[in-house]
């Protein structure tokens, strides 16, 4: 599994994590995208609330619209997803 994590500073400080889904291919890789984004939602005091089905439902969206990347961005405001090219 190949991800991109960036720290942001902006005003705030955030932090992304970008997720190819051509690299999702098993139920482990969901699982350790998963764990990431969960460790990164710790560094924020955040709880994502996110399961496994929640990722690949996303993943499955962003395939519909033809994107090429699931990005999540934490800050102390939350978790914002998007789809990237």
């Amino acid at each position: 599994m190949q991800v991109n994590i960036q720290i942001i500073e902006t005003p705030e400080l955030a932090t992304s994590a970008s997720f190819e889904l051509s690299n999702f291919q098993t139920e482990k890789d969901f699982k350790e995208a998963l764990a990431i984004i969960f460790m990164i939602s710790a560094d924020y005091y955040l709880d994502p609330e996110l399961e496994l089905q929640d990722l690949k439902e996303f993943v499955g969206q962003a395939s519909e619209s033809n994107k090429a990347k699931v990005t999540l961005t934490a800050s102390e405001d939350g978790l914002e997803l998007e789809f990237e090219e």
